[in-house]
């Protein structure tokens, strides 16, 4: 049974009880993020009881991969990235003529990360790595060191014997520049699908 102390643990401590099989934490977590995901979805497939079945899906795959999320850093990030990728899913499913047409494009306009994330590996990473060649050359090797290599803001500074505010404004005028490119690359798509739904 939930008691005071429960409602009190943060994420963290919720997501450690969850791996000891606590149906109270699990509970906790329901209750605390179904409001909050159910909207989300809801705003992107426009249609309430899908929504429903995508985050129920959602909390079931969470408690039978209860013992895989270790690693885990924050629970609401991952819920919420899950709730997108079950929403696209369903998108691309569902597709129709105009009814989702708007939920795609909503989806495309997600930040640079999310968006590498969604869309088919192929052809981006062939676009990404084009635009990539084009920079700069300190920007092109700041941001591989960042985005490819994983490197921290501080080992790349290290790296580079450049400070740390240089390399944050070096990887945020590239994610910007991907950010144009990706809605020119957007628009087209959605203009080639609309011609494919006439």
């Amino acid at each position: 049974m939930l008691n005071k102390d429960h409602i009190l643990c943060s994420d963290h401590q919720l997501l450690k009880l969850l791996q000891e099989d606590s149906k109270e934490a699990f509970d906790l977590i329901y209750k605390r993020y179904w409001e909050q995901l159910f909207e989300y979805v809801a705003n992107v497939v426009k249609d309430n009881d899908e929504a429903k079945d995508i985050v129920q899906e959602l909390f079931v795959t969470l408690w039978l991969r209860r013992m895989e999320l270790c690693e885990l850093k924050s629970l609401k990030a991952y819920l919420f990235t899950a709730a997108r990728n079950k929403g696209l899913t369903y998108i691309r499913d569902n597709i129709s003529r105009n009814k989702y047409l708007e939920s795609l494009t909503l989806f495309f306009d997600l930040e640079y990360d999310s968006v590498i994330q969604q869309m088919e590996a192929n052809e981006l990473t062939l676009f990404i790595d084009k635009e990539i060649a084009k920079l700069p050359p300190k920007m092109r090797e700041v941001f591989i060191l960042s985005r490819k290599e994983n490197l921290s803001h501080k080992l790349i500074s290290e790296k580079l014997k450049i400070s740390d505010k240089t390399v944050k404004k070096q990887i945020n005028n590239v994610l910007k520049h991907f950010r144009l490119k990706l809605a020119e690359k957007t628009l087209y798509l959605i203009a080639c699908l609309t011609l494919l739904l006439k």
